[in-house]
């Protein structure tokens, strides 16, 4: 039997908590049904700090057991630890509050458990100084809040689940749902992962999140000269950019407005850009019967299998499937 520690917090989210036992528990009832299993695969139990917690939601979950009075797991779940949409100094504050928590994870950890971590589950990882700087993904709303208080660690918000044998980490919040069936068909067989999945009407999908992702460029950074260049671009997104031409109006040097553009927003002004451009076209493909053609021409392409290969590459799916997934018209 395969011992489980879903770690609850305050402020959790506690959806994933519940989403968690919920799926464990249609795994042992499937591999009953449909692979003769006499026994249990999963055990499970609620570890926090205290008896209690209250979710961000304002929901009590009750009957936790005590951090110290719990045996050490053979997996340890961190769903979402708090909002992902916090900023970065909020965040800092609530896991200060766990010191407690995070050197009992790190105890864990080398004593032998797997730590899979989901959405903010992951900040909690990464404060225990496990992760070694190996790639951790996370909800993408809080992929900035990541480079803040982990400069030293690697985040990918585009990944659904990153395994590392001894740590597993997921994304945004329902990740949770792709995180247990993974473990599942690690821990025993894709087919009871796939069982489970049909028994609860989950897909199986480990593919990125990127699709989820909202573009939302930074504007709080204090520098005039790139946020005109960013109303530059946002307002005349349809025709091509010279950057050379706006610095020299500007009178500053081309490689200086690369780099306070780049320091200020994350992007270049080229891939600023192309993110604003796919932006929109996910709006049109979202909202509107507009041909994917149509949609790139408006957005000043001129070359649509180069912009498909940049949709693609930005959102992990191509135009068709996004419509398909996305859109409230179609």
């Amino acid at each position: 039997m395969i011992n489980i520690g879903i770690v609850v917090t305050e402020r959790c989210q506690a959806s994933g908590v519940f989403m968690a036992i919920d799926l464990i528990i249609a795994a042992n009832f499937a591999a009953r049904k449909y692979f003769n299993n006499s026994e249990r695969l999963f055990n499970y139990q609620l570890i926090g700090l205290g008896r209690r917690a209250t979710a961000y939601n304002g929901n009590q979950i009750t009957d936790l057991v005590k951090i110290q009075d719990c045996a050490r797991p053979d997996v340890v779940i961190l769903p979402g630890a708090f909002e992902a949409v916090l900023d970065h100094q909020q965040m800092d504050i609530l896991l200060k509050k766990i010191p407690k928590l995070i050197a009992t994870l790190s105890t864990w950890h080398r004593a032998g458990s797997v730590v899979a971590a989901v959405c903010t589950g992951n900040f909690i990882l990464a404060s225990a100084k496990i992760s070694s700087r190996r790639t951790l993904t996370c909800h993408w709303a809080s992929q900035e809040s990541a480079t803040h208080l982990f400069p030293d660690e690697s985040f990918d918000s585009g990944k659904l689940l990153i395994d590392h044998g001894d740590i597993v980490s997921a994304g945004g919040s329902a990740a949770m749902s792709q995180l247990i069936l993974y473990l599942v068909s690690r821990f025993h067989s894709r087919e009871l992962a796939l069982a489970t999945g049909k028994l609860m009407m989950i897909e199986l999908n480990f593919d990125k999140q990127s699709r989820f992702a909202i573009f939302r460029p930074k504007q709080d950074h204090g520098d005039n000269i790139v946020a005109k260049l960013q109303r530059k671009i946002e307002t005349s997104f349809d025709r091509d950019l010279n950057t050379g031409e706006f610095a020299d109006q500007e009178g500053i040097g081309l490689r200086q407005l690369t780099r306070r553009f780049k320091k200020a927003t994350g992007e270049t002004p080229l891939s600023y850009l192309q993110h604003y451009r796919v932006e929109q076209v996910k709006i049109g493909l979202e909202s509107t019967a507009k041909t994917p053609l149509d949609l790139i021409w408006a957005v000043g392409y001129e070359d649509p299998a180069s912009f498909r290969r940049l949709f693609k590459r930005l959102t992990g799916l191509t135009m068709q499937a996004y419509r398909s997934r996305f859109s409230a018209t179609l």
